[in-house]
């Protein structure tokens, strides 16, 4: 028998005038208006699905990254201990396959106060490498900040949460208390200099940023040396009084004057003639008990109109005044950050990155990635994809109830014609194919048109957003929505293939039918 015999019959099933007075005419009908129905909720369904998994993790991520490298001391997520600044690690990090941007950064616990409220925060410090690309895209007023402001008033940029409940706007300055510890807590002045919004809870109520180098002073992990100088007279001469001043570190310092005698802290005191030796410059090397890196700082002395004296008192040095030139290397706070962020190319890839990372990583230092920070967002976004698959369950099995009532009602419609093809020698299968092409015909139609409702429902809510959500409960301020060819071709074929497999059964209808009685059925 030709291939194209029962494609010929179905057709003209479909096709047949007289149709319009038939039973089956009101039932096929309904079968594709739920069809359609069914369709273009699944892609909805999808779409909507999608849109709010891409659109939150792009959110937690842009607010901290894929990967945060961290102390491995570190036991407060609102604190980070102090890391050392390493550029050839950084070049490490970069080479490594996956790996987008790596930047530094640190956070303290910190409290803001205004002239009416107070609020706790998480201050976080950035540096000049800091991507502001997310947070550009959610700014709502003003600017972000320079990650190298070291100016009397630096800025702050914080969320218009925080900003509405302290009564601020841009353009305020407010008071930071940075807290080290639990008994040192210091102030500073900062100008608001933008607002943002995330929608994410956990970002808005707490984060607010500052400059790098404003974090690395507060936190003093590096050493700063200095050398206090002033002149003073014993007996009938004049003297030198050096003392090493030191700043920061775990405040256990260690004091090394290289080339000369001194030792320790001081106060010293230096015979003038001495400074010949060393063309006036006294040096010092701050280190400390942690092994912080150390600091060298120096001074050039140079006396004021100095006499030779030799007299009864013996030979000494007498001058009116000094001058002191001062240098070093400026302290090593700008060596220390709290860590990195690695943000990577593909968050698929994230546990493979992850575990690149932490093998690249010296001893002492650990990764977070972002399904660990924000565990119970990525939770609740895994949820969403079972209830995408109970939603296409249930419209599957409504299309295929609605297409075997169809079938059947076509086949009892066809009993005669069944009888005819059968007495003509035409196979129970060939005649079950007919009605099954009849049915992926119908089915075929009710898709194309479901595709074209859920497709355009999608693109409505893309365009206009006509669904508006309250951001505080659901991170986003409306619907949102993602369309994927491939899912929505997935979807056609899989609903096709699996409600034409379903309705083999009823279809086996035809078997049952003998043509004798068939052919006296009318």
């Amino acid at each position: 028998m030709p291939m194209g015999f029962p494609h010929f019959i179905a057709r003209r099933i479909l096709a047949d005038p007289e149709r319009q007075d038939r039973l089956s005419r009101p039932i096929v009908l309904i079968a594709v208006l739920g069809i359609i129905i069914g369709m273009a909720v699944m892609i909805v369904t999808v779409g909507i699905t999608s849109g709010f998994q891409r659109e939150i993790k792009s959110k937690v991520v842009g607010a901290g990254s894929h990967i945060q490298v961290v102390s491995i001391g570190q036991n407060d997520p609102k604190e980070t201990p102090r890391v050392a600044i390493d550029p050839e690690l950084e070049a490490q990090l970069m080479a490594i396959p996956g790996v987008k941007h790596v930047q530094v950064q640190a956070t303290k616990p910190g409290i803001i106060e205004t002239p009416e409220e107070i609020e706790g925060v998480v201050v976080k410090g950035v540096g000049t490498d800091f991507d502001w690309g997310f947070w550009r895209q959610h700014l709502v007023e003003g600017d972000v900040i320079d990650g190298a402001d070291s100016a009397s008033t630096p800025g702050v940029l914080l969320s218009r949460y925080l900003a509405k409940r302290l009564a601020i706007g841009v353009g305020d300055t407010i008071t930071i208390y940075l807290v080290k510890g639990r008994e040192e807590i210091r102030p500073r002045k900062f100008a608001v200099k933008g607002l943002y919004e995330t929608g994410l809870e956990k970002i808005d109520h707490q984060l607010v940023f500052i400059g790098l180098r404003v974090m690395q002073r507060f936190a003093q992990w590096g050493l700063r040396a200095e050398i206090m100088v002033t002149d003073t007279v014993i007996g009938r001469a004049s003297m030198l009084r050096v003392e090493g001043m030191a700043f920061g570190g775990d405040r256990l310092y260690n004091y090394a004057w290289p080339m000369s005698t001194l030792k320790g802290k001081g106060p010293h005191f230096i015979d003038p003639r001495l400074l010949s030796l060393s063309q006036g410059k006294v040096t010092l090397v701050v280190s400390d008990e942690s092994g912080t890196l150390p600091d060298t700082a120096w001074v050039r002395i140079i006396p004021r109109e100095p006499r030779h004296i030799i007299d009864s008192w013996g030979e000494y040095i007498h001058f009116t005044g000094i001058d002191v030139e001062r240098g070093g290397t400026g302290g090593t706070y700008g060596r220390y950050a709290g860590g990195y962020e690695v943000t990577i190319d593909d968050l698929d890839r994230l546990a493979e990155v992850d575990d690149a990372v932490y093998r690249a990583l010296p001893q002492g230092l650990r990764t977070s990635n972002v399904r660990e920070r924000f565990g119970e967002i990525f939770a609740w976004l895994n949820l969403l994809d079972t209830n995408v698959v109970v939603v296409i369950v249930l419209m599957v099995i409504v299309a295929i109830i609605n297409m075997t009532s169809a079938l059947l009602i076509i086949i009892l419609e066809r009993t005669t014609m069944i009888g005819v093809l059968k007495a003509l020698g035409t196979a129970n299968g060939t005649i079950r194919r007919i009605f099954l092409i009849d049915a992926a015909y119908i089915l075929g139609f009710g898709i194309v048109l479901g595709d074209l409702l859920g497709i355009g429902l999608c693109l409505l809510q893309q365009r206009f957003g006509l669904v508006r959500l309250p951001i505080e409960s659901y991170y986003v301020d409306q619907v949102p929505v993602h369309i994927d060819p491939l899912a929505v071709l997935a979807l056609n074929a899989g609903t096709l293939a699996v409600c034409v497999a379903a309705l083999v059964l009823p279809s086996m209808l035809v078997s049952r039918i003998a043509p004798a009685r068939a052919i006296r059925f009318d």
